[in-house]
């Protein structure tokens, strides 16, 4: 990832660098990652912007809170480096190096890693949360681009985009334990219920559904355009899958594996996150410099917040 052309080659019609963070979290606080290199803390109870923080000149893309909702980790492509922002404060209190363009970033459930995928190096870095540096490094396929850890904390799993696999990373031993074949161009992934990964594969223009147990594919969602950002309800029933190339998101029941709804959003989405509740999902739209509430009720974007920064990429909320 060459991080201040992201968004750019994106406009020419290439998504393949759109990996974006899938987060559920708690109202009613939302950061939003900006390649214009701030994050925009939003208040989503009242649909405006708190404040921004400035992290470095430093193409930022993914996000991923701590569990307590103390820090956010930021991860800063051109700087190879991972920020650290005091939630309390709004302030950069940490920079920890990485290996090469880091893209996305994930947390354990118990709070004690954070997981970098780094998209130019084609690893994985560990970060120790108690003394925010890297322990470990991991090899996994070619571009990852996305990872999402499961709920048990067990494993991460690993998108590779160029070599359209799935490393499976196990947190015991920082490993590679498994590689699963996916569908062309994994570029996110939503790990829910009843044991299923879902995988949005940006090139076929489909979404796989993976058996988390062996790793095959049980199912293919057809019918997207581009899927670059997918997340589950919370109780897992519907899937919102952000189509980058037709700026809108599909909400898919994972019942009948169909297409339920699609509903226009801003221009080029690039991420989505749902409340906690399931009410709202929130949309980042990169050329609409916006941000979009859709009422999962209705099916509807009831308001869009602009000027949310320059080029919004991720959306993490948290309480």
């Amino acid at each position: 990832m060459r991080a201040r052309n992201t968004i750019r080659v994106s406009c020419l019609g290439v998504f393949a660098f759109l990996a974006t963070r899938v987060a559920v979290s708690a109202q009613p606080y939302g950061y939003v990652s900006n390649q214009g290199d701030t994050v925009s803390v939003v208040n989503m109870a009242t649909n405006t912007i708190k404040s921004r923080v400035t992290v470095n000149n430093a193409g930022l893309s993914g996000l991923a809170v701590t569990p307590d909702g103390s820090y956010l980790y930021v991860t800063e492509q051109s700087l190879n480096s991972v920020a650290v922002i005091s939630t309390s404060s709004n302030s950069v209190v940490a920079t920890i190096p990485v290996g090469g363009g880091p893209i996305q970033v994930a947390i354990t459930p118990n709070g004690a890693a954070a997981y970098v995928a780094n998209s130019v190096s084609n690893d994985v870095s560990v970060i120790d949360i108690a003394t925010k540096s890297a322990v470990d490094t991991i090899q996994v396929g070619t571009k990852p681009v996305a990872l999402a850890v499961t709920p048990d904390g067990a494993n991460v799993l690993v998108a590779n985009l160029y070599s359209s696999n799935i490393s499976v990373i196990g947190t015991s031993s920082n490993s590679v334990t498994a590689t699963w074949t996916t569908l062309s161009g994994p570029s996110a992934i939503a790990v829910g219920p009843k044991g299923r990964a879902f995988v949005a594969a940006q090139y076929a223009n489909s979404v796989a559904v993976h058996n988390v147990a062996n790793g095959e594919i049980t199912e293919t969602i057809t019918g997207f355009a581009a899927p670059v950002s997918l997340a589950l309800a919370p109780n897992g029933g519907l899937l919102y899958v952000v189509n980058a190339n037709s700026s809108s998101v599909a909400v898919v029941s994972t019942v009948t594996q169909k297409t339920a709804a699609t509903v226009a959003v801003g221009l080029l989405p690039t991420s989505v996150a749902v409340s906690p509740t399931g009410q709202m999902a929130y949309i980042t739209n990169a050329f609409g410099f916006s941000l979009s509430e859709l009422d999962t009720a209705t099916n509807t974007v009831g308001y869009t917040l602009k000027g949310v920064g320059i080029y919004p990429f991720s959306i993490v909320l948290h309480n």
